[in-house]
């Protein structure tokens, strides 16, 4: 069986019948497209504004369940953006909220603390966007999920292709690498801080080149969509990527 997760690139926001009740947009996405072509089931865990948390919870929980009757034999994550946290809270059933919530958990991110219910908790995750939050951090969780997932299937023999939603990613990662200007005491630069860079050197170096997905080895989805004029109003990807991104991965696996 095929299994996929993500944010709302891998859901399929914006595809033809994606506002449904309820959706009718699944044919559209990637995910249906290769389980197609390789001829199996597949789960789309894909959820609107989850960020890698969440996206990492939920694989390892899939595969944790023994009460899954067909096993999973081959997986697809595309990381969503790093900034993206989430917290668990009580919230009313009756509160309105476009971002899918799960297991009392809030998705939320710097232009979305708004869907934190708590306000003392809004307040706080705004003044540390606002002041002292750091995306090296997030990268340097990021990619230590990907390697634990990569640790993960190989011991479970599942074939696993994974990378990075939108192009902006790997951007985050580069500006870190190439950054020279001055941190916050304006005595350090960042590029002194030798045992992070390396260490962010030697994870991105030593991922698999089918974990590397947007990351230096292929295009991410939202790179393709620019590139073939197929970008919906909202940012995501239509239909014709999604053909071209399905046959990617399905060449990806072929050749493992």
């Amino acid at each position: 069986m095929l299994l996929t997760a993500g944010c709302s690139f891998v859901w399929g926001d914006e595809l033809k019948g994606f506002d449904d009740n309820p959706p009718t947009h699944w044919p559209f996405t990637f995910t249906h497209l290769l389980a197609g072509k390789m001829a199996m089931p597949y789960i789309n865990l894909g959820s609107c504004g989850a960020g890698n948390d969440k996206i990492f919870r939920e694989v390892t929980d899939y595969l944790h369940n023994p009460r899954h009757e067909t096993p999973v034999t081959h997986i697809v994550v595309m990381w969503s953006a790093f900034q993206r946290a989430e917290v668990v809270e009580y919230m009313p059933k009756e509160r309105e909220i476009k971002i899918q919530r799960h297991d009392d958990v809030t998705q939320f991110s710097p232009l979305r603390t708004s869907g934190i219910y708590n306000r003392n908790k809004r307040r706080v995750m705004n003044d540390w966007f606002d002041n002292a939050y750091d995306s090296r951090t997030d990268v340097m969780h990021t990619l230590t999920k990907m390697k634990t997932l990569e640790l993960l299937c190989d011991s479970m023999g599942i074939k696993l292709v994974q990378g990075f939603f939108h192009k902006r990613c790997w951007s985050n990662i580069m500006s870190i690498l190439r950054d020279n200007g001055p941190d916050e005491d304006d005595t350090l630069v960042a590029g002194s801080m030798p045992l992070y860079t390396s260490w962010l050197k030697n994870s991105i170096i030593d991922l698999k080149p089918t974990s590397r997905v947007g990351a230096g080895k292929g295009k991410d989805l939202y790179t393709i969509a620019i590139e073939n004029d197929d970008l919906r109003p909202h940012g995501h990807p239509g239909e014709k990527t999604q053909v071209i991104f399905s046959d990617f991965l399905y060449k990806k696996f072929i050749d493992m």
